[in-house]
């Protein structure tokens, strides 16, 4: 069996297809023994496309759920009982655990946007269980407007159509959670957009550039661009479409990095927890400057400057794991679990605490946003190497399978 072969055998599978008995042997072999890292993420991908459809999981779809899972489950269940039976080191029934969570993401991806594990598998009793409330929605649409003379407005509040504002200034709210400037008067004003966490929103600019704000960020910005240059401040993360204008380059303060371009789609990541600031270019060409350090990105390349440092590494990271916030997923890619904890705590508005050392702990997947936090947690769960606790707001990671 090749990729494209197992990947038509898990959507038969999801439309409700009976497969032979030698087809399911032979899935079975390619999927424990035979493939690679690179093609179980590329099965998990294979349903990104249905994965962003899903509006709501869809847990009424019980015969798909069971026809899937069970599967699922012989699969598992024969494979580690052969491991025991010869006798083989605790190593490789790990690795089979993790091919496991492959197979698990698959289906998530295709059934439900990643809650099918939370669905499917059985409530272990004791107080480790994370309680059946505590299920943490997800982030929205959500930002306040702060203007000028410290007046907020909640934008998810605020009603769709037109927003007047002191100054002769008018702002457009669409249903999609982005607000634009139609009018902005003769007054320049600064304007300041804030996302909480659990929050995040669209921004059209009055020169047209578009900026996506992620959790707990904020950016500050005129009513009109005047003047040799358009300047901007941020801090947390956002995406930045800039409409060309060579007359007047774009410019984004981010701490102590300023990163200047023409037009041209980018990534800064500038939340005070991380260990660096991120830009990451897409398209066009930016010149990004902190003190005397100064580096120009060309598309694909990622610039990080580090707490203490003074000069910048550039890499060549996964643009589609460094959007994935933007286009509604959690994408990991060997990313380390106190990497992914920083993500679901803007995203659910959670406090996080570690017991126990999990440095070494990374995972690979792709699951939506959309989903509760315990859905996401579960499905980590699913691995055997790390499990958690939900009191509320707070969530502790510890490592090792739950008891």
């Amino acid at each position: 069996m090749n990729i494209s072969e197992a990947i038509l055998h898990v959507t038969r599978l999801a439309e409700g297809h009976a497969v032979s008995e030698e087809e399911t042997a032979e899935f079975r072999q390619w999927f424990l023994q035979e493939a690679s890292e690179e093609e179980l993420q590329e099965l998990a991908s294979a349903h990104e496309a249905v994965l962003m459809e899903v509006q709501e999981p869809v847990y009424d779809n019980k015969e798909i759920v069971s026809n899937i899972y069970s599967r699922l489950t012989a699969y598992y269940q024969a494979e580690v009982s052969a491991m025991e039976e010869s006798n083989r080191q605790e190593t490789t029934i790990r690795r089979i655990r993790k091919r496991n969570y492959w197979w698990a993401a698959a289906a998530s991806l295709l059934l439900v946007g990643g809650s099918v594990l939370w669905f499917m598998r059985p409530q272990e009793p004791g107080p480790a269980q994370m309680a059946q409330t505590a299920v943490l929605e997800p982030g929205g649409n959500k930002a306040i407007l702060t203007l000028a003379n410290g007046q907020q407005i909640i934008l998810d509040n605020q009603a769709n159509g037109s927003i007047a504002v002191p100054g002769g200034i008018t702002i457009m709210k669409a249903d999609s959670g982005a607000i634009a400037y139609m009018r902005t008067g003769d007054n320049v004003q600064y304007h300041t957009l804030s996302t909480p966490r659990g929050g995040q929103f669209q921004l059209t600019l009055p020169d047209g550039s578009k900026v996506w704000l992620n959790s707990a960020s904020s950016i500050r910005y005129p009513t009109a661009f005047t003047g040799s240059e358009r300047k901007v401040e941020m801090t947390g993360e956002g995406y930045f479409e800039v409409a060309p204008d060579a007359a007047k380059p774009f410019t984004v303060k981010a701490g102590r990095l300023d990163v200047r371009v023409l037009g041209t789609g980018f990534n800064i990541m500038a939340y005070a927890d991380e260990n660096a600031i991120r830009t990451t270019l897409v398209s066009g060409s930016v010149k990004v400057t902190a003190g005397d350090a100064t580096t120009v990105l060309t598309p694909g390349v990622q610039a990080s400057l580090a707490t203490e440092a003074q000069t910048f590494k550039t890499t060549r990271p996964d643009l589609a794991e460094v959007l994935a916030w933007k286009n509604g997923q959690f994408r990991f890619n060997r990313t380390g679990i106190k990497n992914i904890m920083r993500q679901v705590a803007r995203w659910y508005d959670v406090d996080v605490r570690y017991e126990g050392n999990v440095d070494n702990i990374e995972f690979q997947g792709i699951l939506s946003r959309k989903v509760t936090a315990k859905a996401l947690l579960e499905t980590l769960e699913a691995t055997g190497e790390v499990h958690f606790r939900i009191e509320g707001d707070r969530i502790s990671v510890i490592p090792g399978a739950k008891k």
